[in-house]
């Protein structure tokens, strides 16, 4: 099954070395893309039903050593860092130590000053240049609740991978992204309800819905089963 992924994989990237290449083969990528974005939907499909997270500790486990490096990199201070991004020096030096679990708008803010995007914030070093990486960004305060990034490939700028779950009864409220950001959502189990400032949008198991994402907005779990879903993030 990996060696299917990279092969897959692997002609996209062939695709996307060509300079020049014509609208017809711009779209060949495009779909191309499209496709390779279904195959992983359905290995996370798999995973879901497979993969059970033991440690929290494994939660942003990379990041703290990510960002002291571009940090050191860049001749930041962690206050120099914290100001640019719009949050506190307190939790520059938290990430740093791996004692916050902080929101996925914010680490992607300091991703932006750090002039890497979010998979290189928050992967092992080693998997820098892979698209798939499986790495758990966020957890709730339920063991059922949790966000794991499988894969990010670039598209005219990024697409990203993303499972979801949250216990019953459990919410992520998730701050504006910036203009041009897209979310589409496929409901794998239970009922998601995204509330938006004037609105509330309900997507039962097998439904899927996409919006923009420069507002702010929550995924509810109000079902009374755990809700599982794929969610791709297009910028």
């Amino acid at each position: 099954m990996v060696m299917r992924i990279r092969a897959k994989w692997g002609a996209l990237l062939e695709l996307r070395e060509i300079d020049g290449i014509s609208d017809q083969e711009n779209v060949q990528y495009t779909a191309h893309l499209a496709v390779f974005l279904c195959f992983v939907q359905y290995i996370a499909h798999i995973f879901f039903a497979t993969y059970s997270m033991t440690q929290s500790s494994t939660v942003l486990q990379h990041v703290g050593t990510n960002i002291r490096s571009l940090r050191d990199e860049q001749g930041l201070s962690q206050q120099d860092l914290a100001d640019q991004a719009g949050v506190s020096r307190r939790t520059i030096a938290a990430l740093e130590t791996g004692l916050v679990n902080i929101s996925l708008a914010k680490l992607d803010a300091i991703a932006v000053v750090l002039g890497v995007d979010f998979r290189t914030i928050v992967s092992a070093p080693e998997l820098k240049e892979q698209a798939l990486v499986n790495v758990l960004a966020w957890q709730g305060d339920k063991e059922e609740s949790k966000a794991t990034l499988l894969a990010s490939v670039p598209s005219r700028s990024q697409v990203e991978l993303w499972t979801w779950s949250l216990a019953v009864g459990k919410s992520y409220i998730a701050e504006a992204d910036a203009e041009g950001w897209q979310e589409l959502i496929y409901v794998l189990e239970g009922e998601l309800t995204i509330q938006f400032t004037d609105s509330t949008k309900i997507i039962a198991a097998g439904s899927s819905f996409s919006f923009a994402s420069s507002v702010t907005y929550t995924y509810i779990n109000s079902g009374n089963q755990v809700l599982k879903f794929i969610r791709n993030v297009v910028y």
